[in-house]
């Protein structure tokens, strides 16, 4: 079976990095409710989610696919270039460790 991984709408989405958009207020609610039938649609197509734990105090963090990028035999976790956003690779790490051996890109990359 399929597991996909995801993590719950941050409170702080608000404050998500932005770099080819304007920024314009996101609706917190309704951003969780998309994000509840987007999980709910990986179900109905045979994923089993797993809610990685939440990181209410990262505005990014439900975006896990930034994180990893997992292959059969291993999960190679990455580095965002937004300092930001970095403390997110922990969780999914731990999560990831489940599954797969873990890899890591380091400074520079």
């Amino acid at each position: 079976m399929l597991v996909a991984l995801t993590r719950a709408v941050s409170p702080r989405i608000n404050e998500c990095e932005l770099t080819f958009v304007d920024r314009e207020p996101i609706d917190v609610a309704r951003a969780t409710a998309q994000h509840n039938d987007y999980e709910r649609r990986l179900e109905a197509h045979g994923c089993r989610v797993v809610r990685v734990e939440p990181e209410p105090s990262m505005p990014d963090s439900m975006f896990v696919e930034d994180t990893a990028v997992v292959l059969d035999e291993v999960a190679v976790i990455t580095r965002s270039g937004s300092a930001s956003r970095r403390a997110e690779t922990d969780g999914i790490a731990r999560a990831l460790l489940r599954y797969r051996a873990i890899r890591r890109i380091d400074a520079p990359g």
